[in-house]
């Protein structure tokens, strides 16, 4: 269990011992410090995780502005008398989480540890957000948001880098500012059915960056939804997937490549040797047909194709005689020998 610390300043004695005995059926749910002074508060706060400040408005060597100047992070109650209202309130404009007016009855001591724990809530809140906003800016990822009608209200740096328009250029635009074209009308009417049923889309773009150039986008859209359930607005959250593509492409071309110098290997062996046995033959019959001009002619001419063939094979041997290098990224490259 997380007992958070709450520092409670208060110079006059008989308030800080009313607000010391009230608190002491509280210490389950918190640990409290007190001071009596503006100094003995900043050595606490110096020497202590405070999660909340409860401070007397006006301190005999300081106040609780000065506190809330130099721990801004810290959330501050402050407690005040009923004449200083309006200093009050003017202080919480400033930056004052809240305060609580002293009454005779002594009822504002009820509502410290009420009021401490709204303000450790947002903190905790807040911190929260801030790390969201953080993880969305500093995000690899690209990140879009529009409105319900689709016009943009947000993109991470990560938008401005990939396509080079800044936040400023495409505010409360259409994301068609990156159409390329690519994409049929049926495939965005299919996309816009899936988000309107308050469904999460995913699938790739081909986009367009300002300058002109093209890259793909692996993408998913999401609605985002009020309390009430009803889409408020939608985002996007990309990946620039060309390198990836183009290695796919390379990849696929590479085996087609593969298989057809397969094929070619395999037919040039299978040929070579019934040309063989058909050269070996004319040889034979040109022996013979030297006594007959118009046969020998036709085996010549036979065996003079037949050698173009053989040369032919022999082009398709050696261009068959391959090896593949692999790059870096896994990619195997033809290198033809």
């Amino acid at each position: 269990m997380i007992n958070y610390k709450v520092l409670l300043v208060e110079d006059d004695f008989i308030d800080r011992k009313a607000i010391e005995r009230f608190l002491k059926d509280y210490d389950n749910e918190y640990i409290f410090y007190f001071a009596s002074s503006f100094k003995e508060a900043l050595r606490l706060l110096k020497d202590n995780r405070i999660d909340v400040i409860v401070s007397d408005y006006q301190l005999g060597d300081g106040d609780a502005m000065q506190l809330m100047a130099l721990y801004k992070d810290i959330p501050l109650i402050i407690i005040t008398g009923a004449e200083d209202v309006e200093l009050a309130v003017t202080s919480m404009k400033a930056g004052a989480f809240d305060f609580l007016v002293k009454d005779k009855e002594r009822a504002y001591l009820q509502m410290i540890p009420i009021t401490c724990a709204y303000a450790i809530k947002r903190k905790e809140q807040e911190s929260m957000l801030n790390k969201m906003v953080q993880a969305v800016e500093q995000s690899p990822t690209l990140i879009i948001i529009t409105n319900k009608e689709g016009l943009i209200e947000y993109i991470n740096p990560k938008v401005t880098e990939q396509t080079g328009f800044t936040f400023e250029e495409i505010k409360y635009k259409s994301p068609k500012i990156f159409n390329s074209g690519h994409q049929s009308s049926e495939f965005y009417k299919n996309f816009w059915d899936i988000l309107n049923r308050g469904e999460k889309w995913n699938g790739e773009f081909y986009n367009k960056n300002k300058d002109g150039t093209y890259y793909w986008e692996s993408a998913s859209i999401a609605p985002i939804k009020n309390s009430a359930g009803d889409t408020t607005h939608f985002v996007k959250v990309g990946e620039d997937i060309s390198q990836k593509k183009k290695a796919e492409e390379l990849n696929i071309y590479s085996e087609k490549l593969k298989s057809i110098l397969e094929i070619a290997g395999t037919v040039s062996h299978e040929l070579n040797q019934p040309l063989q046995i058909i050269m070996g033959h004319c040889e034979l019959l040109s022996e013979k047909a030297k006594q007959n001009p118009w046969l020998e002619k036709s085996i010549s001419s036979i065996l003079s194709n037949i050698e173009r063939i053989v040369e032919i094979i022999n082009k398709i041997r050696t261009i068959t005689e391959y090896k593949t290098r692999k790059y870096a990224d896994g990619t195997d490259i033809i290198d033809l020998q």
